[in-house]
């Protein structure tokens, strides 16, 4: 029996010809009972399955393609949704901005950052504004929750932006509460210090502000809060810690302070003095 199975798979062709034509001259030479007993056999026992067999290749077909077009419509749901969540988070900052820039009272200008320092420890921003919007070198950069940097370049339609975390920036800052003035200092880009004598007065928690001493920054703007305040075993100093209000690692929009360098009017002014 085995024989005849491994002859008909491996002649397969030739088996279904002579099956064919076997069924054929039963057909022909039966009776019209044994032709419709015949074809309701074939009927049953071979066109059936295949008619199931296709119809189900078929609705599995369609399946697939459902299952594509959905996939389809879901992932165009996800663009639009995170498109829609964009768009509110940046609603909120701007509604923040919006709130900040009604208290200041200088001019301010609205920028965006649209690219960074490619460090780990990023130094710098670059901004979408420059001298066609009257941007100028040396004028502040600000965000909704205080000081960012400075403008140290300035080209036709963009700026760089030095952010106060940069080592080799240097910011004169007070304590609002105390009023004692101190130079804001970091050696890492992410620990930020003063150094104050053992009699001055810094407490944690206290606000951290710009001095308006040294010529860049007006006076007033938050900086951060006293964290810390460490005996460093130095006779003269001690270090206070702060945590700067700004997170740098998600800024996107921010304000120019139009705002002249200070000592531009102190050399104008003494230009204009005669001696």
């Amino acid at each position: 029996m085995q024989w005849i199975l491994e002859f008909i798979v491996k002649h397969r062709s030739f088996s279904s010809l002579l099956l064919t034509s076997i069924l054929s001259m039963v057909m022909i030479s039966g009776s019209k009972e044994n032709q419709a007993q015949t074809a309701r056999m074939l009927t049953t026992s071979l066109f059936y399955p295949l008619q199931l067999t296709f119809s189900s290749v078929t609705h599995i077909t369609n399946i697939f393609s459902e299952n594509n077009r959905l996939k389809m419509e879901v992932a165009q749901m996800s663009v639009k949704i995170a498109q829609l969540q964009e768009q509110a988070a940046e609603n909120e900052r701007l509604r923040g901005l919006l709130n900040f820039s009604s208290d200041f009272t200088y001019s301010l200008y609205p920028v965006r950052v649209i690219a960074r320092d490619p460090s780990l420890a990023f130094r710098s921003v670059v901004i979408n504004a420059g001298k066609k919007d009257s941007i100028s070198r040396w004028m502040p950069v600000v965000g909704e929750k205080g000081v960012v940097g400075k403008v140290v370049q300035v080209m036709n339609g963009l700026s760089l932006v030095q952010l106060i975390k940069d080592p080799a920036n240097r910011t004169s800052v007070m304590s609002k509460r105390t009023r004692t003035v101190s130079i804001l200092e970091t050696e890492n880009g992410s620990d930020f210090f003063m150094k104050c004598r053992e009699h001055e007065d810094f407490e944690i928690g206290d606000t951290i502000i710009t001095s308006g001493l040294g010529g860049i920054y007006p006076k007033g703007l938050c900086v951060g809060i006293v964290q810390k305040v460490v005996d460093t075993q130095d006779p003269l100093f001690n270090k206070v810690y702060l945590k700067l209000n700004i997170d740098f690692d998600h800024i996107e929009e921010l304000f120019v302070v139009r705002l002249s360098p200070q000592w531009s009017a102190f050399r104008a002014e003494l230009d204009s003095v005669e001696f």
